[in-house]
């Protein structure tokens, strides 16, 4: 019963409002860094700047599977999607350049709240989150994959 007291008394805790909009803003912004930390070079794969080391290996549910990953052109999205190249960022992963966009709007929201002291500053209608949520699972995600693992559309390498 003690462990379960404990949980009750967690849970009935709210965390600062500013936690979560801090939280949206660290998010963007290492999201951002990271994507920046890696550098496009002549072929689809990244190296990563200060070492000039490559990133990333064969996948390896493709290896496993034949399949691309649903995941598959995610990284190259973001470090696309990050230096504003929003065309190559979409061929590449049209659901990774959505969800890459989704935590920088997240990012914009937390820092606006934090600056405006108002953690309810540009709540968006909750009609609007769900339509994009799955607008971005469907259609920006699922949809590519599908046609990537089984219809043979694959702009990666």
């Amino acid at each position: 019963m003690k462990a379960l007291d404990a949980v009750e008394r967690l849970a009935a805790k709210r965390p600062p409002w500013w936690l979560y909009n801090g939280a949206l803003l660290l998010l963007g912004l290492v999201t951002l860094a990271a994507s920046w930390a890696l550098s496009p070079g002549d072929d689809p794969r990244f190296t990563y700047l200060p070492t000039g080391a490559r990133f990333g290996d064969t996948c390896g549910f493709l290896t496993a599977t034949g399949l691309p990953c649903p995941q598959c052109g995610m990284t190259r999205a973001f470090v696309w999607a990050a230096r504003g190249h929003l065309v190559d960022a979409f061929r590449y992963s049209p659901g990774g350049l959505g969800l890459f966009l989704w935590i920088q709007v997240g990012a914009l929201i937390g820092l606006v709240r934090l600056v405006l002291r108002d953690p309810r500053a540009l709540t968006p209608p909750w009609q609007l989150t769900v339509y994009w949520a799955l607008g971005w699972i469907v259609l920006l995600y699922a949809v590519p994959w599908f046609l990537r693992a089984f219809a043979g559309v694959n702009p990666l390498p």
